[in-house]
């Protein structure tokens, strides 16, 4: 089995979450707002720089209506 970087991880998740977002026409306020999560919480982990909670990923998943393991799958 190959290692993951979980750096990698971060960013196709920040950039997943990203994409989402702004199909949807959404700010990251907007979004915040929606999922009762801080703006630079979002921010960060959209920048993969931000070691999340995983409740947090649940969130922002409701928020967007997208199911959590789309946010979540491989590259």
């Amino acid at each position: 089995m190959v290692p993951i970087d979980d750096k990698i991880v971060y960013i196709h998740l920040g950039e997943r979450i990203k994409k989402a977002r702004t199909d949807k026409g959404l700010s990251l306020r907007e979004l915040a707002a929606i999922c009762d999560v801080e703006h630079n919480t979002i921010h960060e982990i959209e920048k993969g720089t931000l070691n999340f909670r995983f409740s947090t990923i649940i969130k922002i998943s409701k928020g967007l209506e997208i199911p959590l393991f789309e946010l979540l799958r491989p590259h």
